[in-house]
């Protein structure tokens, strides 16, 4: 671990620098780090000559990256074959060590910022205070407490029961006093709950208004569980600002995409995050006999690449949200294979990068802090050996992540 004096300029450099905002990498490439912030970055000849009396530090061999955004995960899931019944049967203690584990796990992976969009109680509203104390180590972390849903509805087990627009105005304001950065809405069913339906609308239109009038009152954001259009289209209708996993499904194991739909999504300005990794080992573990928390009839995963990419095709701005806490999706790894399957789907490595920091950090509003290698953010960065812009699985080689300018693992340690 190191850190530096606010006055001191270091000058770190590699063979290559991907900025985060889609432009092509550069080679020997250089970030300028002053205190937590970002002095320059961009050709590092041009920065030594800058800054000639910085401290030097370089990767031969490897690239500079941006911190990694996951703008979709669940820290206090087990990520086992069976998560649902972790969830369910384990003990507080035991759910908050877990949280603290796979907070770790995330950041050794390149992840600098992570969005939790559900924890049982107030379980990680606790866990992103310690991290932010410096208690223990972990990404920066925005979190939505327990998610609100319907009776029986999806992850009812984590608390944020509600029904009727009194109901979750009440529960909507709630979660506001206790201090969440987003709120989420469980707008269907989900896969982790017998007792809900994916394809089926859990909220009225009404209700769904109720929650974002009071997340936009207290200038927070509201992202929506959507996997069938029925859900989809009322919480696009209610303007959330964003979908996750928005698969467009018509009937069990059934992909239907709705152009309009889309183009309704397109023209709001919503994001989208298809949550591929949330399934990618699942399917593998599936295919070979294991036992896995996927209902039957789910959409095949080649489908929720192809469903991805009609989004993109379509203007839907889609971020990576890798659902990582969820059956073997591990906090190791779902990142790097959630930019893996987006560049399967058709995005360029630089693109998919983009896609999972400058992009990711837009869709939970932390784009003027994080996500790109720009001059005043905080100097959030990961050094990977090789070069992703050419092989995205050189992702997976993290070399150094760095949080506010602060070495924080080397070597995944």
């Amino acid at each position: 671990m190191t850190s530096s004096s606010s006055d001191t300029v270091r000058l770190i450099s590699a063979d290559w620098l991907i900025d985060g905002t889609g432009q092509d990498a550069i080679p020997r490439g250089a970030v300028a780090v002053r205190g937590e912030r970002i002095a320059a970055a961009g050709d590092a000849t041009e920065l030594a000559a800058r800054f000639p009396e910085a401290e030097r530090l370089h990767f031969s061999g490897h690239a500079i990256i941006p911190g990694l955004v996951d703008s979709h995960v669940h820290l206090t899931f087990s990520a086992s074959a069976v998560p649902l019944e972790d969830v369910q049967g384990d003990g507080d203690v035991t759910v908050g060590l877990r949280g603290a584990i796979n907070a770790r796990d995330a950041l050794l992976a390149g992840v600098t910022t992570l969005r939790d969009l559900g924890g049982r109680d107030r379980t990680t509203l606790e866990l992103r205070n310690v991290i932010a104390a410096g208690a223990i180590p972990g990404p920066r972390l925005l979190v939505c407490g327990r998610p609100i849903t319907t009776p029986n509805g999806h992850c009812h087990f984590l608390g944020g029961v509600a029904q009727g627009v009194t109901e979750v105005t009440a529960l909507s304001r709630v979660l506001v006093e206790e201090g969440v950065d987003v709120i989420k809405v469980m707008a269907t069913g989900g896969n982790m709950t017998v007792t809900s339906d994916p394809l089926k609308a859990q909220f009225s239109r009404e209700e769904m208004a109720a929650i974002v009038g009071v997340a936009n009152a207290a200038r927070l954001r509201v992202t929506a569980h959507a996997r069938g259009i029925e859900g989809i289209r009322v919480a696009a209708e209610a303007n959330v600002h964003g979908i996750e996993h928005c698969r467009m499904e018509v009937a069990e194991g059934e992909w239907k995409f709705d152009d309009e739909l889309a183009r309704q999504l397109a023209d709001k300005g919503i994001f989208a995050a298809p949550t591929l990794a949330a399934s990618y080992r699942a399917f593998q573990r599936q295919a070979a006999g294991g036992k896995v928390g996927i209902r039957k009839g789910a959409i095949p995963f080649a489908t929720r690449q192809q469903n991805a990419a009609r989004l993109r095709e379509a203007g839907i701005r889609v971020v990576v949200g890798t659902d990582a806490g969820a059956s073997l999706a591990r906090f190791d790894e779902a990142v790097h294979v959630e930019l893996e399957s987006l560049v399967g789907a058709g995005w360029t490595p630089v693109e998919a990068i983009a896609a999972g920091t400058l992009g990711s950090a837009t869709a939970i509003d932390r784009e003027k802090e994080v996500g790109s290698l720009e001059a005043g953010k905080l100097a959030d960065l990961v050094v990977v050996r090789g070069n992703p812009a050419r092989s995205i699985s050189a992702v997976r080689q993290v070399q150094a992540v760095f949080l506010g300018g602060r070495q924080v693992a080397s070597e995944g340690h």
